[in-house]
């Protein structure tokens, strides 16, 4: 039976429109991005049109501009002033397009300059409490990142499930470490493990209107486990613990079929488009 507060959520979720949900996620992705910032090795800036995020490394996943919102009368000239630092500088980029950004065509607008679209995600979201926790394996654990040790391990997994190249590790430690370890961060990491051997990661942002789960990375020896499904639903029940109404995350179309059967479902597209300077 459904507590007074779990039915008090349904009906405050069940006011917001599909279209309202698809902005909220895009929205919270932008807080994620924005929150490396921290870092000294970042330069994020907050544009009218967008905002733009430029660092040393050179790979799109650090370069990027997000949450556009160009007037129509600006778009072939606002494309051209946004590509002009990473142009300046010599970075491949990529460029987020997702339920929020505008106008609706920048995506044909972007190839038309050049850019390539490399992937197109599925914008997703649940209400914490609604997550089919029967699906959690009992031979998984997930415990946060907590120790540098601890984040080093977690950095190698993701960069390698994702396919970064291995020049990105060491940066990428120190961004996330300056963003802060421990339960009082908004952006936390953790560790999966079977059998005492760690099998994945993933993260939670905790937004201003959202929680987000992110990273979520297993290594193929222990693929088809449930490690990633005991990670989601793990980290669900650390969102609903902090009172969040809404959990987001963003999926492959490979993997959107394992989150529809946690309970999560489609709000949108988050499609990225990568620009190289050569």
């Amino acid at each position: 039976m459904k507590s007074l507060r779990q039915k008090k959520m349904e009906g405050e979720l069940a006011e917001k429109d599909a279209s309202e949900i698809g902005p909220v996620i895009e929205s919270n992705d932008s807080e994620f991005c924005c929150y490396w910032g921290q870092s000294s090795e970042v330069d994020l800036t907050k544009e009218p049109y967008w905002y733009r995020l430029i660092s040393k490394i050179a790979h799109p996943y650090f370069n990027s501009i997000f949450e556009a919102n160009i007037p129509p009368d600006r778009l072939v000239a606002g494309v051209e002033e946004a590509i002009s630092p990473f142009r300046a500088r010599k970075l491949p980029m990529a460029w987020w397009v997702g339920p929020k950004t505008r106008p609706v065509n920048l995506g044909e607008a972007l190839a038309r300059h050049g850019f390539e679209h490399v992937a197109c995600e599925a914008a997703m979201a649940i209400r914490p409490f609604d997550a089919d926790y029967e699906r959690i394996s009992e031979e998984v654990e997930v415990q946060a990142v907590s120790t540098a040790n601890d984040l080093r391990t977690w950095v190698e997994i993701m960069t390698g499930v994702y396919g970064l190249p291995e020049h990105t590790q060491e940066p990428w430690f120190r961004i996330l470490k300056k963003a802060g370890l421990g339960s009082q961060s908004k952006l936390q990491h953790f560790l999966a493990s079977v059998d005492g051997e760690v099998a994945g990661v993933g993260s939670i942002f905790y937004g201003s209107q959202a929680a987000g789960i992110y990273n979520i990375a297993v290594l193929p020896p222990f693929r088809g486990q449930g490690v990633a499904s005991t990670l989601t639903i793990s980290l669900l029940s650390l969102i609903e613990e902090r009172g969040y109404e809404l959990a987001t995350l963003c999926a492959s179309q490979k993997a959107k079929s394992l989150y529809r059967q946690i309970g999560f479902r489609v709000y949108g597209e988050l499609n990225c488009y990568q620009w190289s300077p050569d």
